[in-house]
């Protein structure tokens, strides 16, 4: 049994640290984000810009994060 939650443990840490380099990409761009997605979220995965949309909603189905075990990142871009 704890085995499996250093090992769970482990793939969270990991997770985390994806989320985290995800959004210091985001942050890094964003003045290049805000000439192309000026009032959108923007979905962040492996430090790249991989999807985007006006309405939260519409861009967790599409990309369907309900069962999704990948770090992404969803950030806002205010202009």
């Amino acid at each position: 049994m704890i085995a499996t939650t250093t090992a769970e443990s482990s793939k969270d840490i990991v997770k985390f640290e994806k989320i985290r380099e995800n959004f210091e990409w985001f942050y890094e761009n964003y003045e290049d984000l805000k000439q192309n997605f000026s009032n959108r979220y923007v979905a962040i995965k492996d430090r790249r810009q991989i999807d985007s949309d006006k309405k939260l909603e519409v861009l967790l189905k599409r990309l369907n994060l309900s069962n999704y075990d990948d770090a992404i990142a969803i950030e806002y871009v205010n202009i």
